[in-house]
């Protein structure tokens, strides 16, 4: 490990490369008034807000090949971008720079003159937003009081809960999306199961499942809830009402759907690498050892078609040829390389701007 190393231009960076060829090349994502004193002497000036998505962090990635670990994170790093950062947070494009990873993810930085000065503390909380750490029911549904029976001067009235509305985004949105489901789900699943279910959560007996299934399934209330967007056809009176509709909801999302909603959005987010104000990160343009792809830039605007395997590899010959060999052959069998199926054997031809890849990332030697 060789740092910290500051240049004042380009060509000395160059040099430096050059002379060095470092395995693996990182670099601050903090700024500061005077790079090159020592790290106690530093005026730390701010830092890019920095979101790295990796395939082995995404429940179930590490057992995919890994072609399959490349669109697996793809997904969850457009799903961040589009429903997060720029719907959610409101960053534009100008804001926001996407960087392949070289390996198995993308490293995405945020770059607003409002956020580079944001404390740790700032920065893990926009890590619990993301991952819907703390989110409660009780923030979410808006409620009125509405007048139920009245006799003679008096009258009475109870909490009527209703979903957010249609237009809220954010959590609120997501959480309505999920209890929908959950209501659609357990529709389709037999009775028993759903009371297993529902009865499995702390909190909740058999009995109330079982009135609850009735109450919802048996009279076709979830149908009304889903429609109407209401809770009042829930009687304070009867087995389940209005509170304990919420209470279930809100141990189902404390227990594990808010973090699996979290997960089927945007994956898992590196929390110590968004929380910290003085990170290092792979310099774009640069190599992966692990895969010999490049650390690659990436437009928003090219994302969508961007193809890991086969923009991400260095420019070198196509023509020039290597026999390579495996002590073990690869459990995938095959892999897809700049648009060619590659069947893995134990003696193969590949060419040259292919080879490093197959020795690094599968352990191949050159003949």
């Amino acid at each position: 490990m060789h740092r910290p190393v500051s240049f004042s231009n380009y060509q000395d960076f160059k040099k430096f490369m050059i002379n060095r060829l470092p395995i693996h090349t990182y670099y601050s994502t903090a700024y500061y008034s005077d790079p090159r004193v020592p790290m106690k002497d530093k005026e730390w000036l701010g830092a890019d807000l920095i979101f790295d998505l990796d395939s082995d962090h995404l429940p179930g990635g590490e057992g995919l090949p890994y072609q399959e670990q490349l669109k697996l994170v793809k997904k969850k790093t457009r799903l961040l971008l589009e429903d997060f950062l720029m719907d959610d947070f409101g960053f534009q494009e100008e804001h926001i720079k996407l960087v392949f990873s070289g390996n198995r993810g993308y490293h995405i930085h945020v770059r607003k003159k409002e956020v580079l000065s944001l404390p740790r503390s700032a920065r893990r909380e926009i890590v619990d937003y993301i991952t819907g750490t703390g989110i409660s029911l009780s923030s979410i549904f808006p409620f009125e009081m509405v007048t139920v029976s009245t006799f003679k001067e008096y009258s009475k009235s109870e909490l009527s809960y209703r979903f957010p509305p249609s237009d809220r985004g954010g959590w609120s949105r997501r959480v309505i999306d999920l209890i929908k489901y959950a209501l659609r789900r357990w529709n389709t699943m037999p009775k028993a199961e759903v009371i297993k279910e529902i009865s499995a959560i702390p909190g909740i007996g058999k009995k109330t499942a079982v009135g609850f299934y009735d109450e919802l399934y048996e009279q076709g209330k979830w149908k009304h809830l889903i429609e109407k967007g209401r809770l009042d056809d829930l009687s304070e009176s009867g087995m389940v009402n209005q509170k304990h509709f919420l209470m279930i909801f809100e141990e189902v999302i404390k227990d594990h759907s808010i973090n699996e909603l979290s997960l089927e959005f945007v994956g898992t987010t590196d929390e110590p690498v968004t929380g910290d104000t003085k990170r290092l990160i792979r310099l774009p343009t640069s190599i992966h050892a692990g895969s010999f792809l490049v650390v690659k830039p990436i437009e928003l605007e090219d994302f969508y078609s961007f193809e890991p395997l086969e923009d991400a590899f260095i420019n070198t010959s196509e023509d020039k040829i290597y026999e390579i060999k495996f002590d073990s052959l690869p459990d995938e069998g095959s892999v897809t390389l700049k648009g060619k199926i590659y069947e893995f054997e134990e003696r193969m031809n590949v060419p040259e701007c292919l080879a490093p890849f197959f020795i690094t990332k599968y352990q191949a030697k050159v003949l």
